[in-house]
């Protein structure tokens, strides 16, 4: 269908006449007809040469971390009604049992390590798990979350390891593959496995600052793989995150290859390496290995966000240490966590009951690394024992008896997030023709902002002009025609646009048409009478228009996570109309 749209650009023709006795420009080849960005492109780091410059994108990234996640607008902090239960009592440490809702019949799954003889407030720490085959139970020479839980807590750590979405106890009713939470409708509601993982791991931070024994100022969080994708994106949007170790996962490469490291809008325009770097200044240890994505942390993505913490004046506060063996969380790696952790979280020795580091996963011997800003610690922490136990000792609902009868399905999930997206976007409703929110602390203006700038990604305030490139004709009764394109930022916009002989009035009529500007002799009897009124006419070809349309070879639904990466046609086409408008 076409649409007209009345609109007052005059300086669209202040930047026509200008060209009119120039000869038309090159164009130079619209930038999102070229090769896609996806999971796998090697991205260039970018360079800030100054804090204001970097604190300037952080700004506008940390939004659009915060609006891919699901945390614009941010869900209702409702009770959690924690579950604890099953203790066990062991070495140095005890484990127990623990269910809560992140959000209303939405329950986040796992188990609580303490330390046996803990004096004052400890350090709480978040351990996300990553796609291991057995979860958050996993436990092997590649790999363990128990050890890490079961150190952490023998020096002093209070430290929770929870089901990542369709793990373990979260699996009682759906899978983590659930194709219910990856649809478009889901996409365009905000609701995705992303989005829910990163939701239950905000609610984690609340529930360990609600213990008791937990130092709510000193909360730290790690993970490998997709847990280490848990890991800086938590780090990335809660404050409240004081230390963070990623492992194996920020790369230039590489950003992730399941739909829960992924979600719209997450990584346009941007990359793994900058969403890490929003910790800074905070204290991070990016622990890498030479035989996954991470191979060329220390020449790459460390330098890049070491320079990040240099703008600070923190480079101290960042380090990397790089470990010769496959993707991983192995004990190597584990341990120079926790000498991090313990000079940044402040953790004691162990018991003297400790068994002895031989008892550890994987021998210690075959460790070889390379530390980068570590700093030295005269007492290392290192594994001692790392007893087994058995699954039904750790599994929350080991009985399907224990179930809560509303633990939900994935379409159950699907149905609880909207009504409370329904109930939240209540508060933004305007209470007045001026756009006032009704409910005190919700910015209707800074909501609006949001989408605007990072779902169609235009900005508030444009750092340069749209150039403009165009070849001028004038028929037998002198009607001015020009046709080319309006180039801003890499984007082209064509535009074939017709001045009356006669002169004409304020404003112009900007139509857009399915066919773009080859639309003109479509409509040449209502553009005739436009002309004959005085009034200038202006065909735009928006993107996805016309023959401005990505090639075959690039359709825009025929890749993986594309709306991760890209924006959508529509929201492309919107951006050139604005483009047009701010001309």
């Amino acid at each position: 269908m076409t649409k007209y749209v009345m609109w007052s650009v005059p300086c669209l023709f202040i930047c026509v006449a200008s060209a009119l006795a120039a000869e038309p420009a090159s164009q130079p080849a619209d930038v999102r007809l070229g090769p896609l960005p996806n999971t796998n492109t090697v991205f260039t780091p970018a360079h800030y040469g100054r804090a204001a410059e970097w604190q300037r994108h952080r700004d506008w990234l940390r939004d659009q971390v915060r609006l891919a996640a699901g945390l614009i607008p941010e869900p209702p902090l409702t009770s959690l009604n924690p579950r604890i239960f099953g203790k066990l009592v062991r070495d140095g440490y005890t484990i127990e049992k623990v269910y809560f809702s992140s959000s209303p019949g939405i329950y986040v799954t796992g188990n609580l390590y303490r330390p046996l003889h803990a004096e004052g407030k400890c350090p709480g720490v978040a351990c996300p798990h990553g796609h291991w085959k057995n979860g958050r139970l996993h436990h092997d020479e590649t790999g363990s979350i128990p050890a890490r839980c079961i150190t952490l807590a023998r020096h002093g750590a209070v430290v929770f390891a929870y089901d990542m979405v369709g793990y373990n106890d979260g699996a009682m009713k759906f899978k983590h593959s659930a194709p219910e939470l990856d649809t478009r409708q889901t996409a365009l509601w905000g609701i995705g496995h992303l989005q829910l993982q990163t939701w239950n791991s905000v609610r984690v931070i609340d529930f360990l600052q609600s213990l008791p024994d937990v130092d709510p100022k000193r909360i730290g969080v790690t993970g490998a793989s997709g847990g280490g994708t848990q890991t800086f994106i938590l780090a990335a949007v809660d404050d409240r995150v004081t230390v963070a170790c990623p492992v194996n996962m920020i790369s230039s490469t590489m950003q992730g290859g399941c739909i829960c490291e992924n979600a719209p809008c997450l990584r346009i325009d941007t990359n793994n390496m900058e969403i890490g770097a929003l910790f800074a200044p905070k204290p991070m240890l990016m622990v890498s290995a030479t035989g996954d994505w991470t191979k060329l942390t220390p020449t790459v993505e460390y330098p890049f966000i070491r320079g990040i913490y240099e703008l600070y004046g923190r480079a101290d506060h960042v380090a990397n240490v790089h470990i010769d063996a496959p993707h991983n969380y192995n004990r190597q790696s584990r341990e120079v966590m926790y000498q991090f952790f313990g000079q940044w979280l402040g953790l004691g020795p162990a018991p003297s009951t400790v068994g002895p580091a031989s008892g550890g996963v994987g021998p210690a011997s075959s460790r070889s690394e390379s530390g980068v800003g570590l700093a030295s610690s005269q007492s290392e922490i290192h594994e001692g024992d790392i007893p087994v136990e058995k699954p039904e000792d750790m599994l929350v609902f080991s009985n399907p008896a224990d179930v809560p009868a509303d633990m939900p399905t994935a379409e159950q999930v699907v149905e609880r997030k909207k009504a409370e997206f329904r109930q939240l976007l209540k508060g933004y409703r305007p209470n007045s023709r001026r756009g006032g929110s009704p409910v005190a602390g919700l910015d209707l203006g800074h909501l609006g902002r949001v989408f605007r700038q990072h779902a169609i990604g235009y900005p508030d305030v444009h750092t340069d002009t749209p150039k403009n490139s165009c070849r001028v004709e004038q028929d037998e009764r002198k009607q001015i025609r020009y046709r080319g394109a309006l180039g801003w930022q890499g984007r082209l916009v064509p535009i074939l646009g017709l001045i009356p002989s006669r002169d004409a009035g304020p404003g112009c009529v900007i139509v857009v048409d399915p066919d773009g500007i080859g639309a003109v002799d479509k409509h040449r009897q209502f553009v005739e009478r436009l002309l004959g009124a005085g009034r200038r006419v202006v065909f735009v070809e928006p993107f996805s228009t016309g023959s401005h349309k990505r090639p075959a070879t690039q359709p825009a639904d025929g890749q993986r996570f594309f709306p991760t990466f890209n924006r959508t046609d529509a929201a492309e086409a919107v951006y050139d109309l604005l483009t047009v408008f701010a001309a």
